[in-house]
């Protein structure tokens, strides 16, 4: 469990909802939290230290300004997925990565409907998102048609 004295914003974020109520003025702060959270939690349960750094406002900000799960986040690295699985629901579990019946070390799609796409290394996200532009597209076409077909 999150010690809510030393993680007050962290705390209150069980979902990119919970996120988007903060201010911006307060975002810096919440990554602040979600660092030393992470530092913490792989300290103890080891995992990937650097990747995971490196996107700590980059995960915050991409949270805060879209409508995830809506809007889809394709990671490059799954092993940059630390912070996304902290802000999604799965933060009291981030020590379990990597243990029997843990969380994966990299995005799963059985585990959230905010993993969208199971990557483990790098490569593979450009032609993931092109795929799921194409589904995405294909499916409004569709939708479109059977509307018209219905109007007639």
């Amino acid at each position: 469990m999150i010690d809510r004295k030393r993680y007050p914003r962290l705390a209150r974020i069980e979902s990119p909802a919970d996120l988007r109520q903060f201010p911006e003025s307060e975002l810096e702060e919440v990554a602040r939290e979600l660092r030393a959270y992470l530092i913490e939690s792989v300290a103890t349960s080891g995992g990937h230290f650097g990747a995971n750094l490196g996107v700590i406002e980059l995960t915050v900000a991409l949270h805060w300004l879209y409508d995830t799960p809506r809007d889809r986040l394709v990671w490059d690295v799954g092993h940059q997925c630390y912070p996304h699985k902290i802000l999604t629901g799965r933060r009291d579990r981030i020590t379990t990565i990597k243990k029997k019946d843990g969380l994966a070390p990299f995005p799963r799609r059985s585990e959230s409907e905010y993993d969208t796409f199971g990557v483990g290394h790098s490569s593979t996200s450009i032609s993931a998102a092109l795929g799921m532009a194409i589904a995405a597209r294909r499916h409004d076409d569709l939708v479109g048609e059977l509307a018209a077909v219905r109007r007639h």
